[in-house]
């Protein structure tokens, strides 16, 4: 990945799929929006978990993963959508989102941008949205991504050791 601390050159725009990317951000609000209605039809539970301000975060928050999915698009580079991902771990952790529901917005936004880009450019969104589902493998793992047992939590306050 092109980085300026490391003497490398920036990315540039020479990848075959350029023209993908641009249509992408024409309207990077309507993207995003037809991203977050397909994560919700995949997983009928987001509805339910993610109330209408939550949702309209939500929507905000897609522009900037369809800016991401967009520049790594356009430049051929898989890093800077990977890095992305793993980046927005702790931000959607703040906010109370698993890891499971983020993978299931990042399926949306290949859902939603599948048609734009038509099918040359398909592949390499399914590729890098499968990337970024990737990315989010460890992080899934760590505590507060799952919901607590009651049971182990009451011997943990039993003991004195109430983290909880």
């Amino acid at each position: 990945m092109s980085h300026p601390a490391r003497g490398l050159p920036p990315a540039t725009p020479l990848s075959p799929h350029a023209p993908a990317a641009a249509r992408l951000r024409e309207d990077p609000a309507a993207v995003s929006l037809r991203a977050v209605e397909a994560a919700l039809a995949r997983d009928s539970g987001l509805r339910a978990r993610y109330p209408e301000p939550m949702s309209r975060l939500l929507v905000r928050d897609g522009e900037r993963h369809v800016e991401q999915l967009a520049r790594a698009l356009e430049t051929g580079e898989d890093a800077l959508a990977v890095e992305y991902a793993s980046w927005i771990v702790p931000v959607m952790r703040r906010r109370g989102i698993p890891m499971k529901d983020l993978g299931t917005l990042f399926l949306g936004l290949g859902d939603a941008a599948r048609p734009l880009v038509g099918p040359e450019s398909a592949v390499e969104v399914d590729r890098l949205v499968e990337a970024m589902i990737a990315a989010l493998d460890r992080p899934r793992h760590l505590p507060g991504d799952r919901p607590r047992n009651p049971i182990a939590g009451l011997f943990w306050k039993a003991s004195g050791m109430a983290g909880w």
